[in-house]
């Protein structure tokens, strides 16, 4: 007789990648079932255009320095929140995760832990993960759907270095900053930003340094100052932050009759019934980070079919093989 564990493998189903791609496993789990048990070791057998699968774990991955194409796909964050998961372990990250030349193209989706994200080169997505902080120096970076928490004096959560030339992109997401004299997005860059359908709070400036051609929609502001430079169109903000001669922004708004508990950035963000957030967004859209085209995925679960429950033997003899029966589901892309 021999007994047989059901792997944290089965947390996703998603080994349909294009033809040609390869697909790692990486578990440093006990008795891991991957092919690795660290990302820099997945990161130097694999060829770009590959794809890195890392089980949750009760032990963080550290991070590396990614100079390939390749795509870093976790299970979510909050999961002992959220569920949705036959586990509740989250895919956590410590260190910094850093995109230098080689990287273009690569996305990071679905990690947990109190790490920062440095993007030296262009064409990165950095999606669905719950992380401290956010550096961007290159073009066509796209910040979607995460929940960003700095915790460290004097720091952005994101910030926009000089080297950040265009096509930025920084949509629906949890931007929290309350340690002392820091910013929610900070810009030193020339170039246009497009900052739309966040929720932004911090305790220095929540938006600063903005080129004037910056578009900045759709967005609740909690807390902390606004820079004057960019175009502030249908924003709601706490106080009268926002400057003069923008469409559609609403101003002096008690936040307690706008989320269900804005105390709560994890779970209170919700629009209350009757918000005056619902519908005031450009376009009849709603503000904050359930509206527009990337809403917020509670769960920060990647947009891959997910494996919710699973039934198993675990005592079996050969000869009569193993029965497994699980379910899943889908995850919005």
């Amino acid at each position: 007789m021999y007994t047989k564990s059901i792997s944290l493998a089965l947390f996703l189903l998603a080994f349909t990648s294009a033809a040609f791609a390869n697909i790692w496993i990486v578990d440093n789990n006990p008795f891991p079932a991957g092919d690795y048990t660290t990302l820099a070791a997945a990161h130097s057998v694999a060829s770009p255009g590959d794809t890195i699968y890392v089980y949750p774990s009760a032990t963080a991955y550290a991070g590396i320095t990614v100079t390939k194409r390749l795509s870093f796909i976790g299970a979510g964050f909050d999961l002992e929140i959220y569920g949705g998961q036959a586990t509740t372990a989250n895919t956590t990250i410590s260190g910094t995760m850093k995109f230098n030349a080689g990287s273009e193209g690569s996305v990071l989706e679905g990690f947990d832990g109190v790490f920062k994200v440095d993007i030296n080169t262009d064409n990165i997505t950095i999606k669905r993960n719950e992380l401290s902080k956010v550096e961007i120096g290159g073009s066509n970076c796209y910040i979607l759907q995460n929940e960003i928490v700095a915790s460290l004096n004097f720091q952005a959560s994101i910030w926009v270095t000089a080297g950040g030339l265009g096509n930025i992109i920084i949509a629906n997401n949890k931007i929290r900053n309350t340690s002392y004299g820091d910013d929610g997005i900070l810009s030193n860059s020339t170039s246009q930003l497009v900052v739309v359908n966040n929720v932004i709070r911090a305790s220095d400036d929540a938006l600063s340094g903005f080129s004037s051609t910056s578009l900045i929609q759709n967005n609740i502001i909690t807390g902390g100052g606004i820079g004057q430079n960019g175009n502030y169109q249908y924003n709601m903000c706490n106080a009268d932050q926002l400057p003069n001669g923008g469409v559609g922004n609403i101003e002096n708004i008690d936040m307690t009759i706008v989320f269900e508990d804005p105390s709560n950035f994890n779970t209170g963000l919700h629009l209350l019934p009757g918000s005056p957030a619902i519908g005031a967004g450009f376009g009849g859209t709603d503000m904050g980070i359930y509206g527009g085209d990337t809403p917020f995925i509670d769960g920060g679960y990647p947009g891959l079919p997910a494996v919710f429950q699973i039934e198993a033997q675990v005592i079996t003899i050969p000869q009569n093989g193993l029965e497994v029966n699980f379910q899943a589901k889908s995850n919005a892309q």
